[in-house]
């Protein structure tokens, strides 16, 4: 049975962020603080600096030759499955790729960063946080796109 403290612990991990959100939601829909223009620029920050820094902090955290190779083996092959499934629902049910994209993304790419450490950290323990710490750094490796270098002439 759930204790009140794991209640509690669980909230206190999850709380923050829902009030942040909804504070944010409020602050453009109900009282008109920022207009749509400041809230595009407000998510190109969090896209080119915040959600970077966040993800450098925890892959700097992560030791490469402690990882569990096992659950990386089993949260790769669920991946595959999710992947072979979407494949053969294709076959079957003639769809357009951006819904598959999307169906993919939505079954293996967790929220790990913003919400799923905090919250296995707080239902688990440290040792289900560094899982998705590594987790995220196997997605950090594969599916973060390089960045462009600018072009430089030379004159």
């Amino acid at each position: 049975m759930i204790s009140l403290h794991d209640l509690y612990t669980v909230l206190a991990a999850v709380v923050p962020l829902y009030v942040a959100m909804i504070l944010a939601y409020g602050s453009v829909r109900w009282w008109g603080i920022f207009t749509p223009d400041q809230c595009s620029g407000i998510n190109r920050f969090v896209a080119i600096f915040a959600v970077p820094l966040l993800s450098f902090h925890f892959i700097s955290t992560n030791d490469p030759y402690e990882m569990n190779l096992r659950f990386l083996a089993a949260d790769t092959l669920q991946k595959f499955l999710v992947l072979a499934l979407l494949a053969a629902c294709s076959r079957l049910i003639p769809s357009r790729l951006d819904w598959s994209i999307t169906l993919f993304s939505l079954s293996t790419l967790p929220n790990t960063l913003v919400m799923g450490i905090p919250l296995l950290v707080a239902m688990y323990g440290p040792y289900a946080g560094s899982l998705m710490v590594q987790i995220v750094v196997l997605q950090c490796i594969i599916c973060s796109p390089t960045p462009r270098r600018p072009s430089c002439r030379c004159m």
